[in-house]
């Protein structure tokens, strides 16, 4: 690849994402999505929202064929990219489940994943988001949450919340994103939210603009929306 000024570069669009529980309304945040928008489908999630997707097109993986459906996926895509504004990758987490159910079909009992399918998922799933972030529109990934194990310096222990996947495509994915946040619901009122700013006990992170948190109608509004302090759940 050949150098390049700086000055000469466009600005990108942006990468986000988001991790929360089941049902907290990760798919639903399609809604404040503006443009054309594509949806690569893990769990099925959109078919109980198909009001707010009724403009979008929607690929939805085939469970028994995961690796196969996404490859067909990934070169059809090559041709129409440049006819959406948005693609929403809806729930890595389950396509890790997915993924190892049918690699264990290579087992003897056709129940048991060998330690080699680890690596060689991580492996798998970042070459397959390293193609996607090439593409020049907003892409939008939704995960489940899990509680991972965390050593500070000084020998402390704690659990930090975090996207549900395995450690290094984790990481990798994390590293290469603008934008992750944590999709958290308040009891009392029912509001939605993004935690954006991390501490020991959740990782997020916001290099688009300074807020630290906001409504998950305002999420996309990078740069125009004042930033909140307080009433995150």
């Amino acid at each position: 690849m050949p150098m390049i000024n700086i000055k000469d570069v466009k600005q990108a669009p942006w990468r986000v994402l988001v991790y929360g529980k089941p049902g907290v309304g990760k798919t639903y945040l399609g809604k404040y999505l503006t443009g054309k928008t594509m949806m690569l489908s893990f769990d099925g999630s959109y078919k109980r929202l198909t009001d707010i997707y009724q403009t979008s097109t929607v690929w939805s993986l085939d469970p028994n064929n995961v690796q196969q459906d996404l490859a067909d996926f990934a070169r059809e895509f090559v041709y129409i990219h440049d006819q959406y504004n948005n693609l929403i990758i809806d729930n890595v987490t389950s396509l890790q489940e997915l993924w190892f159910v049918e690699k264990a079909k290579e087992s003897k009992n056709g129940l048991d994943n060998q330690i080699k399918h680890y690596n060689e998922y991580s492996h798998y799933l970042i070459r397959f988001f390293a193609s996607m972030l090439n593409y020049d529109l907003n892409i939008l990934t939704t995960a489940w949450e899990e509680q991972r194990p965390i050593t500070a310096l000084n020998g402390q222990q704690f659990s930090q919340y975090a996207p549900s996947m395995r450690d290094k495509a984790r990481d990798w994915l994390m590293g290469h994103m603008d934008v992750v946040g944590r999709l958290v619901q308040s009891p009392k009122s029912g509001e939605r939210g993004v935690i954006l700013q991390g501490n020991d006990g959740i990782y997020a992170k916001n290099r688009m603009d300074n807020r630290t948190w906001c409504k998950a109608e305002d999420l996309f509004k990078f740069g125009d929306v004042e930033e909140k302090t307080d009433g995150k759940e």
